[in-house]
């Protein structure tokens, strides 16, 4: 319980530390850079036997996860034109409810049949399959004019 109060009173923190590069830093690759994070972090946390280090790679899973949150959020903003912005971003947040349900069920199974670096290993996958998706084929949008971008 201790654990878990000392990991999740650093949610509030992640996005004061990251506000400085919002907007200094192509928002393409800080959503990479968080998921290689998320992925490395996840992996050292669930493979921890010293408390020390379960809570500080605990910690730093929930910053990168802060992080990939805010620079997803404002990504999916800027990449669809502006006729259709607020419905496709309200499509696509849909599909995230539904397939955090469905990762829900996922981590459980994983859970179940391999434990916490089962577990740790579907993340890391998920994660890797962002990082390559997004930086192959995710669109530069810092310095560009919206409907530039979704062009």
């Amino acid at each position: 319980m201790e654990y878990a109060f000392l990991i999740a009173i650093a949610n509030p923190i992640g996005p004061l530390l990251c506000f400085s590069i919002a907007d200094r830093i192509e928002r393409k690759w800080q959503i990479v850079w968080a998921g290689v994070s998320i992925g490395a972090f996840i992996y050292f946390f669930a493979n921890q036997g010293n408390p020390a280090l379960i809570i500080t790679f605990g910690v730093l899973v929930t910053l990168a996860n802060n992080w990939m949150s805010f620079a997803f959020h404002n990504y999916q903003g800027e990449i669809f034109p502006t006729r259709i912005r607020a419905r496709a971003v309200g499509f696509v947040y849909a599909w995230s409810r539904v397939s955090a349900a469905f990762a829900g069920l996922f981590i459980g199974f994983f859970l179940r049949q391999g434990g916490t670096p089962a577990v740790a290993l579907f993340i890391a996958g998920a994660m890797a399959i962002m990082v390559i998706t997004i930086g192959a084929f995710g669109p530069k949008t810092r310095g560009l004019p919206l409907e530039a971008i979704s062009r």
